[in-house]
């Protein structure tokens, strides 16, 4: 072996020497520090909040759940750490704590806005809550069923909708007025769809919301059900249905034109 060789291998060894000295002692200086949660300001929340400025009850922490006014909204999850309120769901959002004292819990909304909440003496406040198991909210509570009659080019077609009632959840976030996040859970629905030539079964098919995922933006889907389904006629392309997807009990929906081909093709349009 050469002395150029010996002395290019005695120069590597001793560069990863050094390199592994500079790993060792980074780790020795910074060490990795696990986030973990504040429990002391999670147990200081505990209790009933309500608004400063009109003393509305806003929500109970209670162990690990924050609880809501009213009977539609669930419990929710909640943790606190690096001075940060989070909570979680269907999503998660944090909040920046800005005082918490015995009596005075002030945070940053989602829009930056400074809420400030005091802890609720009042005894009859405990009534506001509903510790009941929150079920989901059915839109339809049984099948709803229509059917139509349309002719064409001298033929007589029926068109059928049944929209049924699923077990499938959707879960929808909202802010109540002071930006805190809350949730509520609906019971979606898949919507049947046939036609009929005579008695000559021409289609049929089930419909869930997520057929609809080719037109219809993924975050609207995420909270939206399924909600309606017409039979709009016949043409010489096909069947025509139009179906309805919104976010409950919003004016926000779209409507998606369903053509079905004589030969059992399905496309999908915006309306």
């Amino acid at each position: 072996m050469s002395n150029k060789v010996i002395r290019a291998a005695y120069c590597l060894g001793m560069a990863l020497m050094v390199l592994s000295a500079c790993r060792h002692s980074a780790s020795d200086t910074v060490p990795t520090v696990a986030v973990s949660e504040d429990t002391l300001t999670k147990n200081a929340l505990q209790g009933i909040w309500a608004d400063d400025e009109g003393g509305a009850v806003q929500f109970r922490a209670e162990g690990d759940s924050l609880y809501y006014p009213g009977k539609e909204s669930r419990p929710l999850y909640f943790k606190t750490t690096n001075g940060q309120l989070v909570i979680c769901g269907a999503d998660t959002v944090s909040y920046e704590i800005a005082r918490l004292e015995k009596d005075c819990f002030w945070y940053h909304s989602i829009t930056g806005e400074l809420i400030k909440l005091h802890r609720s003496e009042y005894e009859l406040d405990s009534l506001e809550f509903n510790d009941e198991p929150q079920a989901p909210i059915a839109m339809y509570d049984k099948v709803v069923k229509r059917d139509s009659v349309v002719m064409f080019d001298g033929h007589r077609y029926r068109g059928y909708v049944y929209i049924n009632p699923s077990t499938r959840k959707v879960y929808k976030t909202s802010y109540n007025e002071n930006g805190m996040k809350i949730e509520q859970v609906y019971y979606d629905n898949v919507i049947h769809i046939c036609v009929y030539e005579g008695k000559h079964s021409l289609y049929a098919k089930d419909f869930t919301k997520n057929d609809f995922e080719s037109v219809v933006d993924a975050n609207f889907l995420k909270g939206a059900i399924l909600s309606d389904m017409v039979f709009t006629g016949v043409s010489h392309e096909g069947f025509h249905y139009e179906a309805s997807l919104s976010i409950p009990n919003e004016t926000l929906c779209y409507q998606i034109a369903i053509l079905i081909s004589r030969d059992g093709k399905l496309s999908l349009q915006k309306s």
